[in-house]
């Protein structure tokens, strides 16, 4: 009826201007008349009824000029769009009841849910905005005492607590496993200690630096030349196969009741107690970045992700928050499954986007800092940024296509020129779509920035410069711990967060590290000389030992050089004592002697032995 009404809609003649009757005048019929005389007689009955306007219908029109009348607009509520007259023939001036043909033409862009974008940005200011004032950003919290070795920095990263949960449940299945053997005193199935732990994660280490990971251990402890000797100085083949095996993070016994709350108990510990250390010895820049990590995995799982674009494809999904000017992981968790974005909201945070929790529960450390974050389209909103306004943090991203806050001027269009740009302003945020090729655009959405600038040189708006350079803070720490990866082939998902850790443990001790010296020191230096700080005492309880071959033993010194404890050295004189066979010569010889072997403290005649000087000894 309404669509009808509107063919047939009376218009003034035009030597006279438009008039709006009030039923309660006392002229009304004359006028009302003389108004039908001088327009078609075909008008409808709600034809007549839209110029029939209250006067509470005349203050609503009053109070909707004012608010087209602001310089930056809010988004109106579907309850707040439905105000005025009720009948569909109304001439209500509401910019719902407008086409978006008129819209558009107006100062305003309109999204596809009338979302209101100001084409004029906000006025200049000459002082700093407040939301982009930080105070302390990018430091280490660490002394110079405290960083003045790789070992004394990573061993706060990876602390004692950490360790010594390991070295317990390790332990308990060490005892469960020795049982299936017959011989149950080899000395690969003894239990583990704090210094043989350190040990064995300097091997991840070592294998990490020289990028063999995912090489078979015999190719590792080969004695043939081709091997590497630190990893046999540390430990044999078997003790190091058997630790693989047995590596434990938590109690078996309770697990299942504690996974009814906490799907990853079996390394939850010691994940979140990493986070924590990080957070304790860092303070943040002024940026930070929103991503997600892809740690490749083909076992058995309900936690397992799909991303086609990663180079895993297959693995488990860590989302965290790096530095996005050093890529210091500062803050994560591991995606569990449904529901698991939003653990440690409030009932009212849970009820938003999953996006939107998952930023909402990274941000918790820098709440009210001021910082930005910079995240891709899959976290970007209108919902995230109003949230994150509230804790006073600002948001830069770029926006997926399909958002309906976007007006359709920004989309990708062939009359649009290259190197072109569109700006969209409301009081907190700024949209901006800029066209990169034909029939291409980039949307990207911010709270930071509130102006058109643009690069001069290259036509780049600054919002993309700014998002280009802070996009790739957790990009930049996957890629690291692919260059450096500790992780082995396994099917235990525990042991693959594991890997993942003892990773960004080295990135985050590299980086501490970095701050307290006077000059940059190369990545795989550091690894090498943190991996010698933690194997030595491994190696120096070894060489003493007597039951190693002594062909080891001086591989060992030899790898100590001048680490080598003075006490453990033995004179290079030969020592005086009781008789004694020749443990050389045969038996049938009965030849005795009061000398011994330097090295293996054996007896040995003179016949048997070779005089060496001090440097070859």
């Amino acid at each position: 009826m309404a669509k009808n009404a509107k063919k047939h809609q009376l218009q003034p003649t035009s030597s006279s201007k438009k008039k709006i009757l009030r039923v309660d005048s006392p002229s009304f019929e004359e006028e009302f008349n003389a108004l039908l005389l001088a327009s078609d007689q075909s008008a409808s009955e709600n034809d007549i009824d839209e110029l029939l306007v209250s006067d509470r219908e005349l203050l609503q029109l009053r109070d909707q000029d004012k608010d087209l009348e602001e310089n930056i607009p809010e988004v109106y509520s579907s309850h707040e769009r439905s105000t005025g007259s009720s009948d569909e023939g109304s001439t209500d001036s509401s910019d719902d009841d407008r086409p978006l043909s008129e819209l558009r033409r107006s100062n305003f862009y309109y999204g596809k849910n009338r979302y209101k974008w100001s084409k004029t940005p906000p006025n200049a200011r000459v002082r700093t905005l407040q939301h982009n004032i930080i105070t302390h950003a990018c430091a280490s919290k660490l002394t110079d005492a405290d960083a003045k070795d790789p070992f004394s920095i990573w061993h706060k990263l990876f602390d004692e607590e950490m360790l010594q949960q390991i070295l317990t449940w390790t332990n308990k299945k060490i005892n469960i496993y020795r049982i299936k053997f017959a011989r149950q005193n080899k000395p690969e199935l003894k239990d583990i200690d704090m210094t043989e732990l350190k040990a064995f994660v300097v091997l991840l280490l070592y294998s990490a630096v020289l990028k063999s990971n995912h090489e078979r251990t015999s190719y590792l402890f080969a004695r043939d030349g081709t091997g590497c000797d630190i990893f046999r100085c540390c430990m044999s083949e078997n003790r190091f196969v058997i630790l693989l095996l047995c590596l434990r993070f938590d109690n078996p016994d309770d697990r299942a009741e504690r996974q009814k709350d906490d799907k990853l108990a079996a390394i939850s510990f010691i994940f979140n107690k990493f986070v924590n250390n990080s957070q304790q010895l860092y303070e943040l820049s002024e940026c930070v970045t929103i991503d997600e990590m892809l740690v490749k995995f083909r076992g058995r799982s309900h936690m397992i992700s799909y991303m086609p674009r990663k180079p895993g494809k297959y693995g488990l999904v860590i989302r965290a928050l790096c530095d996005a000017k050093n890529s210091y992981f500062y803050n994560g968790y591991i995606y569990s499954g449904k529901g698991s974005d939003g653990i440690g909201l409030t009932t009212q945070d849970q009820k938003l986007l999953v996006p939107t929790q998952c930023v909402l529960r990274l941000i918790q450390p820098i709440k009210g800092s001021n910082r930005n974050v910079t995240a891709d389209n899959w976290f970007s909103s209108i919902e995230l940024i109003d949230e994150l306004t509230k804790h006073k943090i600002t948001y830069v991203g770029t926006l997926k296509k399909n958002k309906r806050e976007i007006p359709s001027e920004f989309q990708p269009q062939k009359k649009r020129n290259v190197l072109s740009s569109l700006f969209g302003f409301t009081k907190q945020k700024t949209i901006c779509s800029h066209v990169p090729k034909k029939n291409r655009a980039v949307i990207l959405v911010s709270s930071m920035h509130h102006n058109e600038v643009v690069d001069e040189n290259t036509k780049i708006p600054e919002i993309i410069l700014y998002y280009n350079s802070t996009k790739g803070g957790v990009d930049e720490a996957d890629k690291k711990c692919s260059n450096y990866s500790s992780s082995r082939r396994t099917r235990r998902w525990p042991m693959v967060v594991f890997y993942r850790i003892v990773d960004l443990s080295g990135i985050n001790a590299y980086i501490l590290y970095n701050m307290h010296q006077p000059k940059i020191t190369d990545r795989g230096v550091f690894l090498k000389s943190l991996a010698r700080s933690l194997v030595l005492p491994q190696m120096q309880k070894r060489v003493v030992c007597s039951q190693l071959p002594r062909e080891l033993r001086l591989v060992i010194k030899r790898v100590l050089g001048e680490d080598m404890v003075e006490e453990d050295i033995q004179s290079p004189e030969t020592s005086q004592g009781k008789r004694r066979a020749c443990s050389i010569c045969p038996p049938k010889l009965h030849r005795m002697t009061v000398h011994t072997c330097v090295a293996c403290c054996n007896p040995i005649c003179l016949q048997c032995s070779r005089p060496l000087c001090k440097n070859c000894q």
